[in-house]
């Protein structure tokens, strides 16, 4: 188990202070409902921009527009023009978590639904032009968060348990196939995964409360966990977003209500050996974050 300490930056005489961790962020809130703009090198530059609640599975989808999950379908906003410029829905899409594009402009829907009588994760295909053309079906899974496609057409699933590999079902069917599971190593609802730099995959554990690191077989390497100052808490770790210089950033979200982010640092940066290099907690300016995207 790694633990990720507090640590001032002490300026020593005759050496200079390191320079100060800042990033530029959008993030996803989903307690209060927004898009945040976050500009830790000119603080002046940081706005927010209302969002339809959950503000779930926040992406970039262009210049200065992310996409966002809510109800049956999604919304478009234009950071820079500060509004929502595009929404799509559809109703079959009743339980959507996560939506993911498509090589060729179309994309794929993620949802929980009955089938069968049964829970199961249903993930939908439309075409460019938004025309559903098919759905792939993945039994004995439940409670989607986030689905990430790969490069080769494969789909991570995020779910209770943990994450599921899969593959979309053949043109003409309807099933889609397991390939490989990375199961949580306590509690429940895994949140995101995405491909590792070193090999594998890191995962927002959900309410494991740590960030994971699994080998292509399933094997579990690292787990990352924030120890916060007496009062503040690990909750829920969701968005991760690995660096090019390989250090992990992840969401810790703290809650549904809008001041929720008091309870525990909203956005932690861990080195690659498990260290925190840094953390953001404003429960002024921000509420319980989920979706992280790194822009500098």
């Amino acid at each position: 188990m790694r633990y990720c300490l507090f640590a001032a930056v002490v300026a020593v005489a005759g050496v200079a202070a390191a320079e100060p961790v800042r990033h530029i962020l959008v993030l996803g809130d989903e307690s209060r409902g927004v898009i945040h703009y976050v500009d830790q090198f000119e603080p002046a530059n940081s706005y927010s921009v209302p969002a339809p609640r959950p503000v779930w599975d926040l992406r970039v989808c262009g210049p200065d527009t992310y996409r966002s999950v809510s109800g049956k379908g999604f919304t478009v906003t234009d950071m820079k023009e500060r509004k929502a410029v595009d929404k799509f829905s559809h109703d079959a899409l009743g339980g959507l978590t996560s939506v993911c594009d498509l090589p060729d402009g179309g994309f794929i829907a993620g949802t929980n639904q009955k089938v069968d009588g049964k829970d199961a994760v249903v993930v939908y295909t439309f075409s460019a032009d938004r025309q559903l053309k098919g759905k792939s079906v993945f039994h004995g899974i439940h409670y989607l968060r986030m689905m990430t496609r790969l490069d080769n057409g494969d789909v991570l699933l995020a779910w209770n348990d943990g994450i599921l590999k899969g593959r979309l079902a053949a043109a003409g069917g309807e099933e889609g196939t397991a390939l490989q599971m990375y199961k949580l190593p306590r509690d429940r609802n895994a949140y995101m995964a995405i491909p590792r730099k070193a090999g594998g995959y890191w995962v927002g554990g959900g309410f494991a409360r740590q960030a994971l690191a699994y080998a292509e077989d399933g094997a579990l390497q690292k787990t990352f966990e924030a120890k916060m100052p007496e009062g503040l808490k690990n909750h829920f770790y969701a968005g991760v977003v690995e660096l090019a210089n390989g250090n992990l950033i992840v969401a810790n979200w703290t809650g549904h209500d809008p001041d929720d982010g008091k309870k525990g640092w909203q956005v932690i940066e861990f080195d690659k050996d498990g260290a925190c290099v840094w953390h953001l907690h404003d429960a002024a300016a921000y509420g319980s974050i989920t979706g992280v995207i790194v822009l500098k």
